[in-house]
């Protein structure tokens, strides 16, 4: 089977507890060797999502396909799938190797089989020199190291994490990013990472599925949902943006003309005179003056927050609306508080969504 073909398949499923639908028809399909992240606030159905593919949540309806095999009512222990939850859950009294060995020798492997299945999974997590050392005594940045190892020793078919870093520091939790987005590349694993962590999902993944209220809102590449959100709900999730409301006043060929209370601007868009919409854009893409062609407001700068390599510029441009621009030190002076300055943008860089899909 090649690595561009169907490996995780989940069609309609649903899941209720009582009078909420915590899933409402997911689809998704999953290719050999992809990591997803499933990426919404608390509630949004992404871990029950999770727990449906791991057989320790029944669908009410649907089903999930896995190496081309239906295993929706098949146990947990029977499936092949590896996971490594939030706690880790590791056992305190085995050493690193004794835990790594755990899952193997469940699955009745031979002695010989088991020593050299761990001895490859913490050689890959780096941490061979630490077998025989009790859990107690590592870090937790080495715990998660020995949770991924031994998910990864029993060579599962999808490899699952509900939210497995949130329990590291910052600094170790963006070291563990990188780290482990390469070792599953090298191990070319399929994987499905549970994540409220914006910066997480977009650092690690080949694509994201932003869930909200028990459904996908949009799955795609981490820089297409960023550049391109496929609904007000996505543009809000990930990432800064700034979003007028205002009144479509015309439409031509995927383009509308909004009036807004900053005045009229421009947007990519479907939407028939009349309606209510929000404009947005990204802050990188606001820049100090007017161009032609472009998008523009003033007003004055209420704040200005110095990130290193960006500067966020806060612009109460009257009415209500705020304008929200990334600098960098390449785009000249930096405004100071209270300034009055006048912002613009492109439009191809500006869109418009319907009023009332605002989260």
């Amino acid at each position: 089977m090649s690595e561009s073909s169907p490996h995780l398949v989940v069609r309609g499923v649903s899941k209720r507890y009582g009078p909420t639908t915590v899933l409402d028809h997911i689809d998704l399909t999953i290719r050999r060797g992809e990591l997803v992240t499933l990426l919404g606030p608390s509630g949004c159905g992404k871990t029950t999502l999770l727990r449906a593919i791991a057989g320790l949540a029944q669908p009410d309806t649907g089903k999930v396909e896995l190496a081309g095999r239906d295993i929706t009512h098949v146990p947990p222990h029977k499936r092949n799938v590896g996971v490594v939850f939030q706690s880790y859950a590791l056992f305190p009294h085995l050493t690193v190797a004794g835990n790594v060995a755990f899952g193997l020798k469940v699955r009745g492997m031979a002695r010989r089989e088991i020593d050299v299945a761990v001895d490859r999974a913490l050689s890959l997590v780096k941490l061979g020199h630490l077998a025989s050392r009790r859990i107690s005594a590592l870090s937790g940045g080495q715990q998660q190291r020995v949770a991924l190892a031994r998910a990864i020793a029993v060579e599962p078919d999808v490899l699952l994490f509900d939210e497995a870093l949130s329990a590291l520091d910052r600094k170790l939790r963006e070291e563990m990013q990188v780290e482990l987005r390469r070792l599953l590349q090298e191990v070319k694993a399929t994987a499905i990472f549970v994540t409220h962590d914006q910066d997480e999902a977009l650092t690690m993944s080949d694509r994201v599925a932003v869930m909200n209220k028990g459904r996908i809102e949009q799955l795609a590449e981490p820089r297409e949902l960023y550049l391109r959100p496929a609904s007000l709900f996505a543009l809000n999730f990930v990432g800064l943006s700034t979003r007028i409301s205002g009144t479509v006043l015309s439409a031509d060929n995927g383009k509308v003309d909004v009036e807004t209370k900053v005045g009229r601007l421009s947007a990519l868009g479907n939407f028939q005179a009349g309606s209510p919409v929000i404009v947005a854009a990204r802050p990188e893409q606001l820049r100090i003056g007017g161009e032609d062609e472009t998008n523009s407001a003033s007003g004055r700068v209420r704040s200005v927050v110095f990130q290193g390599s960006r500067t966020l510029v806060e612009v109460d441009a009257g009415a209500g609306e705020s304008l929200l621009a990334e600098l960098s030190g390449r785009d000249g002076a930096i405004p100071g508080v209270h300034d009055e300055i006048r912002l613009s943008w492109p439009v191809a860089e500006t869109f418009a969504f319907p009023m009332e899909a605002q989260a």
